[in-house]
């Protein structure tokens, strides 16, 4: 039996103690990759702790677990925004447990193993995924490698995730995401895109998910997967007795990739008593799934969908294809349509800031975006500042035309959209216009008290003639926001 600690380095998108303070969903979600690798460690017999940076206070406390903890091997994840930290917590392994073994994964080693075997504090590296493979490494580590490709697991062969692993998982089930009701867990059904936008990392999915080339085992192929709708049912059902959940965040890039698979599933959801206890639950997918398939959307939301997120990126059919999105603004539209008539709360995923094939930006193109934002009116919008992700076409192609503001893997791997990322890009405009697209966005949700509060000052101001009063009171009326209803 070996002692393993599995290292999240999340402090790009949260930071130090904020995994015991949420303020975000970043603070409050588990690190999946981890859950996953534990419960296949465990059933190997291996002891497994975690190291979460933002259950910590600094890089002393981090030290000091590290010592508490006596590991063998340290196991650290790294998405690109996170790989400096990452790697800092394997020179630190290596400081306070010299005798240790350091592996690193995640999706930016599994694409750029070298930043690893260069740094000279990792000692081997996982490319893919670690369930089958990690726990061989650790039993015998002589005989691996020092970069090898993890072996692709039977998705319904491998252990459920391991939420036990964050001890305050319950707490975390109780942090509210979006109008979903709580308490919230959140889970993934499969893995894999059959997609090739250029924005996406490779894309990622088809970098991270591969199976061997049968006659040639050193290529990849992509693997898209779906665990059975009866091992999913089956995890919900251990959850459900655990943290009597009432809100479900699918967390796959693209829920509805197989229509009989999600048909079954909605079937099930009804057959095992999830929707008659009124769980909801929130699902991504693109515009054009959404139009090829209306009458699942439907029965997706008769099922409990409360929350579609749409990747809609662009509303200009000429960035639609430069993107290689394979979507169209007109789909975009009808997408939007066939969601609200559903009465689906629309999760709105728009990209600005992203130039042309010919190296420049163009305004018009991000403006009617944002007029198509107002015309929509999701209930929730997520912008993004484009950035060129290393992996991506698109990153390949900015570094080419000399287009790239200095920056460091580390900003690149995130879409904050208050980051400027492209030489051409005038984010001062694009900042000016997301703010005031949030201010009318606010007017346009503020409560009906806000009337009544102002019809109740204007009565109290006596120093008005009759004509006076009527008029400012036609003012205050007509003047009114408009509100949605949740």
């Amino acid at each position: 039996m070996a002692r393993v600690a599995l290292v999240n380095p999340q402090l790009v998108t949260s930071s130090w103690g904020r995994g015991r303070r949420f303020q975000n969903m970043d603070d409050a979600l588990p690190r999946h990759s981890l859950l996953f690798l534990s419960g296949p460690l465990k059933r190997a017999g291996h002891e497994v702790t975690l190291e979460d940076l933002r259950l910590l206070s600094g890089w002393q406390d981090y030290e000091e677990h590290l010592r508490a903890s006596c590991a063998d091997f340290v196991c650290v994840t790294a998405h690109t925004s996170e790989i400096e930290t990452a790697l800092e917590c394997c020179r630190v392994a290596k400081k306070i447990l010299p005798d240790c073994i350091t592996v690193g994964g995640g999706i930016h080693l599994t694409m750029f193993p070298e930043a690893a075997t260069d740094s000279g504090v990792v000692d081997f590296v996982v490319r893919g995924e670690g369930e089958v493979t990690l726990p061989k490494l650790v039993a015998s580590p002589g005989t691996f490698p020092r970069v090898c490709w993890g072996e692709t697991p039977n998705l319904d062969r491998i252990p459920f995730e391991d939420r036990e692993l964050y001890p305050d998982y319950a707490h975390r089930t109780r942090f509210p995401l979006w109008h979903l009701p709580t308490p919230i867990v959140d889970l993934l059904t499969q893995r894999g895109c059959p997609w090739q936008c250029r924005f996406c990392c490779g894309p990622g999915e088809q970098n991270l998910y591969t199976k061997p080339v049968a006659d040639r085992p050193d290529q990849r192929l992509p693997a898209l997967r779906h665990r059975s709708v009866s091992n999913v049912v089956s995890e919900m059902h251990e959850l459900d007795e655990k943290y009597a959940f009432r809100g479900v965040v699918f967390h796959d890039d693209q829920f509805l990739i197989r229509r009989d698979w999600v048909e079954e599933f909605c079937e099930a959801l009804h057959q095992e008593g999830f929707v008659k206890r009124g769980v909801r639950w929130w699902a991504a997918s693109r515009a054009d799934i959404i139009c090829r398939y209306p009458e699942l959307i439907a029965e997706m939301r008769r099922a409990g969908l409360q929350i579609i997120s749409i990747g809609f990126e662009s509303f200009s059919d000429r960035m639609l294809k430069w993107m290689r999105k394979d979507t169209t603004v007109a789909q975009n539209r009808e997408a939007a349509r066939i969601c609200s008539e559903n009465e689906l709360d629309i999760f709105a995923n728009v990209i600005f800031g992203m130039p042309y094939s010919d190296g420049r930006w163009y305004l018009e193109d991000d403006l009617a975006s944002l007029e198509a934002m107002h015309q929509i009116r999701p209930r929730y919008f997520s912008p993004s500042f484009f950035s060129p992700i290393p992996g991506s076409w698109f990153y390949e192609w900015v570094m080419a035309e000399n287009l790239l503001i200095n920056e460091t893997h580390r900003r690149l791997g995130t879409r904050t959209p208050d980051q400027a990322r492209v030489k051409t890009v005038d984010y001062g405009t694009l900042n000016q216009l997301l703010e005031e697209y949030r201010r009318q966005q606010e007017r346009a949700l503020r409560p009906r008290e806000t009337l009544r509060r102002r019809v109740r000052r204007f009565l109290s101001m006596t120093r008005m003639s009759g004509i006076q009063r009527s008029w400012r009171l036609a003012r205050i009326i007509e003047d009114r926001p408009e509100r949605r209803e949740p």
